[in-house]
């Protein structure tokens, strides 16, 4: 026995004196022992130990570098995020043009919306502006904190007659995006956190459909039964049934804290954020 836990000491021993011997890059969902190369504007260059070849990882994506000699470098977050604890901060959402500000971060999906003025003389960023709440309000919903716009279009109102008819089409702003976000949920904190439980009762209900700028809030009792939990390129799902939603197997949790969990999914255009009580 002695002579076991001796070396199993060794053991520990020598796989600490090897981490001491080179950085660790600290994403926002793994930790990197490596030899940092380079940090760029956009990139932390990195070789792994006894390796030539040359990786890379976003900047975006880094929380700290802990060096060999012990310094540590810590990266602030994105300048360009801000905190989106549920749907109702859906203000927080950021919209971007750059896409290098959305690099490294985790993709929810796309997302997109359509504005129209009430009358032809609707102006264009007025129009817009409603386009973008759209916008924000399905990125909340979907868990996300962050929008990379892909499709801009706009067109200003006209008219044109014949005939003695006359014939007017309004402002209108349409909207395509990438939907990110800053933060990636853990799987082993989130089943830590409902424990053993297979069922759980809704608070509160909410959909929206995108032609609107106001989310649909309501009381709920739905039940939802649990069978799985699984992680999939960072995106957390609960396979299942959801009372309401008889069709749909899978849900993907969109956040989550001490109480509750939000969960959401779609359905012929609309988009549904249920609050479930852990």
């Amino acid at each position: 026995m002695k002579t076991l836990a001796f070396l199993l000491t060794s053991f520990l021993l020598s796989v600490s004196f090897c981490m001491a011997q080179v950085d660790t890059v600290y994403t926002h969902t793994s930790k990197i022992p490596c030899v940092v190369k380079e940090i760029t504007p956009e990139f932390v260059k990195y070789s792994f130990p006894g390796e030539e070849l040359i990786n890379t990882v976003y900047k975006n994506a880094v929380q700290k570098i802990v060096f060999k000699s012990g310094r540590e470098e810590i990266f602030a977050p994105s300048a360009h995020s801000k905190k989106v604890a549920n749907l109702h901060a859906f203000e927080n959402v950021t919209i971007t043009l750059e896409k290098n500000e959305v690099n490294g971060f985790l993709k929810l999906g796309e997302a997109s919306s359509i504005a129209q003025g009430n009358t032809m003389f609707s102006a264009l960023n007025q129009v817009e502006d409603r386009a973008q709440k759209r916008l924000k309000i399905f990125a909340a919903m979907m868990g996300g904190n962050l929008v990379y716009i892909t499709q801009n279009e706009a067109t200003k109102a006209s008219s044109w007659g014949s005939n003695n008819v006359r014939y007017s089409k309004p402002t209108e702003s349409f909207l395509t995006g990438m939907v990110y976000s800053t933060d990636v949920l853990d799987i082993n904190k989130f089943k830590a956190r409902i424990g053993g439980k297979t069922e759980f009762s809704a608070v509160e209900s909410a959909n929206f459909t995108g032609t609107t700028t106001s989310i649909r809030v309501y009381p709920s009792k739905r039940i939802l039964k649990l069978r799985s939990i699984k992680e999939e390129n960072g995106l957390l799902t609960i396979e299942g049934s959801l009372e309401g939603a008889s069709k749909h197997k899978a849900f993907r949790v969109a956040s989550f804290d001490e109480e509750f969990f939000h969960i959401f999914y779609e359905d012929k255009g609309t988009a549904y954020n249920i609050k479930m009580k852990i």
